[in-house]
């Protein structure tokens, strides 16, 4: 068995499966994990990995490439493509303050979204869904001291559960919210007190999951969402904050700030 690290780090099995595919790929490139002219592993590789189909590996890069992540190098090699981030962060930071978007209303966008995916999700889940997510939270409690991979694995668990839900709508819904609150996360999660005490509320939404209780796995999303604003005002950054004011130093001073108050 090869010892080489893996690509793709679980499977993928869901009704959706080059959409969910696409997405863990987007999210490492735009973390900075994978960066312009990286090379893509051959699409048997990945669907191996993925245990998916070749088609379902090849539809996921078409929708990448197609949104300009991605672009061939070569008929046979995908390479990321090369691109300023600077730009997507400017162009995103003018929206927000044109909506005068603030941290209060993600923090009620998330209250109305993911309770009800998490419900949908306690009341269709199945034995594969259950495995992946216990595969995450697996891999969670390894990386609570590598804040950016534990805030990758901490965004795959939540997609996971919103494709649990079987809900196409709500999943787009849920989509732009999460594009906000990413930049934000990766900032704020920054001690083992914090990534902790979010594994401890994802243990609880799982135990809710796997048991079939769609109203308290409900109950306990909202209290992890609720959890998060104590901590962002504990930190001492208002809720009314416009989320395209704050600086990133900022979020993590706030970040160590929150592990103060615990």
């Amino acid at each position: 068995m090869s010892s080489e690290p893996r690509f793709v780090d679980a499977p993928v099995q869901a009704a959706r499966a080059y959409e969910l595919l696409a997405e863990r790929i987007r999210a490492r490139i735009r973390s900075g994990e994978l960066r312009a002219g990286d090379r893509l592993p051959p699409e048997t590789a990945l669907a191996e990995e993925a245990q998916v189909s070749r088609s379902t590996v090849r539809e996921a890069l078409r929708m990448l490439q197609e949104a300009g992540y991605l672009e061939r190098s070569s008929p046979r090699i995908m390479v990321v493509r090369a691109h300023d981030p600077d730009d997507d962060s400017a162009a995103l930071t003018r929206a927000m303050r044109r909506g005068n978007l603030t941290f209060g209303d993600l923090h009620e966008a998330l209250l109305v979204l993911e309770p009800e995916l998490t419900r949908l999700a306690a009341a269709r889940a199945d034995r594969d869904d259950v495995a992946r997510l216990r595969a995450n939270l697996d891999a969670q409690a390894q990386q609570l001291d590598d804040f950016d991979a534990w805030n990758r694995l901490d965004q795959e668990f939540h997609l996971e559960i919103a494709e649990m839900s079987r809900n196409p709508a709500l999943v787009i819904a849920r989509t732009p919210i999460s594009e906000l609150l990413i930049p934000v996360l990766h900032r704020f999660m920054v001690s083992h007190k914090l990534t902790a005490r979010g594994l401890a509320f994802h243990e609880r939404i799982f135990e809710e999951i796997r048991g079939g209780d769609p109203e308290a796995a409900a109950l306990m999303t909202r209290k992890h969402i609720n959890d998060f604003l104590v901590g962002w005002e504990r930190a001492g950054l208002p809720v009314d904050l416009q989320i395209g004011e704050v600086s990133d130093d900022a979020i993590a001073r706030a970040g160590h700030a929150a592990v103060s108050a615990l």
